[in-house]
């Protein structure tokens, strides 16, 4: 841990005096927890992006923006506590002191395009508001949501906010307009510009603020434990419409890929009297039946041991390290004056742990018995969470050459067993199996990417005005991203061997040469039904959430539907007059499935990212290559959010709005039950619906020849 500057932090919060104590309100130094939320972390719009990481000085909280804009981290001080409980409750707290470390790595966003990055990150401690109303301009809000300053409004007893935004002329902080990737790491100190202080990359800062409640002002500290120095001190002043009482911490990140740190959080009081606070015990290391223990415990006080053996011991110096291969209980407290700290009681069980079994998920299914198995294994049940790793043998003799991580597939071609074994250093290894012995056939294909003008009409869709723009900005980055192209190789070699080619982009701004208007199809979201949003595409299903149905004239209770021609279906977002986005995610399934079958979605979105970019050999016509383009599945076999593309039948996904379209859903059944009629609860009998062959592809149905069919989830044959 960072530990070593808070014997300074607590002589600068608190006199010391003869018959005085300092008591812990609130303290997490994340050595006993392996989840954000158990240490009161929450954050409104990326919480998976929050963990608890260990480095040689022990564990911390981190925030990793990753590829985001700004977004929001808040720790609550009171979380666990019931109702409307505070730590300050009960207690005469006329003064207090908040202290944290801190560290911020430098945005690794490229700064040659400033324009799109935002070195706005803040760190702040946060107090409820009083008002009801606002106040002399400033916004009295409840909590901190997605990507919100808490120097914004009342919500603060202290910030420290990243001088450098984005370009931005009217942003209250960044007026001037200037480069970004100069002195990105100057800080404003509580909304100041007089007050500015440059911090480091990837340094360490500890931050104490030492609050009177009845002056109402909050003394602060910024302290590098770099540099063993402190950089700045000063005094804020408490606004009478909020809060003396800290609540929590907020960590806002700058997009894109920043991170913070945040370490040893405390709330103390001076108390009348000695006080001692009960030490916090981490378990740090597991070797089979050996097992090590740090004890955490304030300075000035005295540790006290009761060890698995019976023996004692005692220490003033924090951590005591602690090993033992003797089960039985161990007893901590500690001491200081003539105050004795509740004891701490640990149950140490000295006996080897087996590791979890590994996880084989199918991840991706093809005709017969081919599949891509997923290998994974959950560490955050295991104490001191062990990076685990897997050995894998195929019963054809496939195996793996050595270790592998978590997350590790293999692809099976044929029936036959998967063995899986876990290791981790210091744990008993666990072996499973899986079964590969389930063969699938492609029991139906709806391809939103090539159904034609005629079936969009038939099924009520009417075209509107084509898209072609240059702008990106939601629904035009479909074509002003121009990230729908192919290549064809121009004869060049590059350094590295790799033949160069030339692009041609299909979809795309007028501007750019032999670039095509994207023709768009809506259905209108007065004419939304649940028959509709069931049958227009069954066995597939769309989301529909109105409360009448059909649904009101206006459409103001169901989101639209649109099918940009040629590329897939899309969640238009937009209900009622379409003003604003107001629904953002749709839910799509497929009907009639159990949990022994399986559907593929693809995906397509219009940042580009999940498109494919084939490449054509020297001589091939672009007319050609356009041709061909066109015909393959545009849309990868990867969800947008990160979620396997392979779902169980049961299962269903939501289609996020405008970027995003689903391409082609792909509909396995095992062919051991035989293709059964799918059951989509309202399909009537169409003499001119669609046939396809066992392999999904839909067929001419005036050419069959012999074989067997599908036509509306019924198999028949023609002899």
């Amino acid at each position: 841990m960072r530990k070593f500057y808070l014997l300074f932090a607590a002589m600068f919060a608190f006199s010391v005096v003869a018959n005085a104590g300092v008591k812990n309100l609130f303290k997490q130094d994340f050595e006993i927890v392996n989840y954000p939320a158990d240490a009161g972390w929450t954050s409104p719009n990326l919480a998976g992006n929050m963990s608890i990481q260990s480095d040689r000085d022990g564990k911390m909280f981190q925030f990793e923006l990753g590829n985001n804009n700004n977004r929001n981290a808040v720790m609550n001080f009171n979380y666990g506590l019931e109702g409307d409980a505070t730590i300050y409750d009960g207690q005469d707290v006329k003064k207090y002191t908040v202290t944290f470390t801190w560290g911020l790595k430098k945005n690794p966003s490229s700064t040659g395009n400033a324009a799109n990055v935002q070195y706005s990150s803040e760190v702040a401690v946060l107090t409820p508001s009083v008002a009801t109303s606002d106040v002399e301009g400033w916004k009295i809000t409840t909590g901190i949501n997605n990507g919100q300053y808490a120097a914004n409004d009342s919500l603060r007893l202290f910030a420290l906010t990243q001088l450098k935004g984005a370009y931005a002329a009217d942003n209250q902080y960044w007026a001037d307009n200037t480069d970004n990737s100069n002195y990105i790491f100057d800080f404003y100190i509580n909304g100041d510009q007089n007050k500015v202080i440059t911090l480091e990359e990837d340094g360490w800062y500890t931050i104490t603020i030492n609050v009177d409640t009845e002056a109402r002002t909050a003394e602060y500290e910024i302290f590098s434990l770099k540099d063993n120095d402190v950089l700045a001190t000063g005094v804020n002043n408490i606004p009478e419409y909020a809060s003396v009482y800290a609540k929590g911490l907020n960590v806002l990140l700058g997009r894109y890929n920043s991170a913070a740190y945040i370490d040893d959080v405390k709330v103390q009081t001076e108390t009348d009297g000695d006080y001692a606070n009960a030490p916090t015990v981490a378990l740090t290391g597991i070797d089979m039946n050996k097992r090590s223990y740090k004890i955490f415990f304030e300075d000035g006080e005295i540790l006290h041991i009761k060890k698995t053996d019976g023996s004692e011991d005692m220490a003033v110096e924090s951590p005591y390290d602690y090993e033992t291969t003797t089960s039985g209980t161990l007893e901590v407290w500690t001491e200081v004056g003539s105050a004795t700290s509740e004891h701490v009681t640990i149950d140490v069980v000295a006996e080897v742990i087996p590791l979890p079994a590994a996880t084989v998920d199918i991840t991706q299914v093809n005709s017969g018995y081919v599949k891509t198995l997923l290998m994974t294994v959950d560490n955050t049940t295991v104490p001191t969470q062990p990076s685990i790793t897997l050995t894998w043998e195929y019963s054809n003799g496939d195996k793996s050459a050595g270790e592998v991580a978590s997350g590790a597939t293999y692809e099976a071609k044929e029936k036959g067993t998967l063995t899986v074994t876990t290791h981790a250093y210091g744990f008993g290894e666990t072996t499973t199996t899986f079964e590969n012995n389930t063969e699938f056939a492609i029991d139906k294909t709806i391809d939103f990417q090539h159904m034609d003008e005629a079936t969009l009409t038939a099924k009520g869709f009417t075209e509107i005005d084509p898209l072609q723009s240059s702008t990106m900005s939601g629904e035009t980055n479909w074509t002003g991203r121009q990230r729908l192209w192919f290549g064809i190789e121009n004869g060049e070699v590059a350094d590295d061997g790799s033949a160069k080619y030339d692009t041609y982009v299909v979809y795309g701004p007028e501007t750019t040469e032999g670039a095509e208007a994207i023709r768009r199809f809506t259905y209108p979201a007065a004419g939304m039904t649940q028959e509709f949003a069931t049958t227009a595409f069954a066995p597939v299903y769309l989301w529909y959430t109105g409360q009448a149905d059909p649904a009101v004239t206006d459409g103001s209770d169901v989101a639209g539907l649109k099918i940009n021609y040629g590329i897939g279906l899309i969640n238009t977002g937009l209900k009622g007059d379409g003003s604003s986005i107001n629904f953002a995610e749709g839910v799509v399934g497929v009907d009639g499935l159990t949990d022994n079958d399986y559907y593929i979605a693809y995906f397509i979105n219009d940042y580009g990212t999940s498109s494919v970019h084939p490449i054509f050999p020297q001589g091939t016509s672009p007319a050609d290559a356009r041709a061909e383009y066109k015909a393959m599945n545009l849309g990868t076999a990867v969800h947008r959010s990160g979620a396997f593309s392979v779902y169980r039948g049961t299962e269903t996904f939501t289609l996020y709005r405008i970027d995003a379209a689903i391409t082609r859903i792909d509909i396995f059944k095992a062919t051991a039950a035989g293709i059964e009629e799918i059951n989509t609860g309202a399909v009537v009998s169409d003499h001119n619906a669609p046939i396809y062959n066992l392999n999904g592809v839909q067929v001419n149905p005036k050419s069959l020849t012999k074989g067997v069919y599908v036509k509306q989830g019924k198999k028949f044959i023609v002899r």
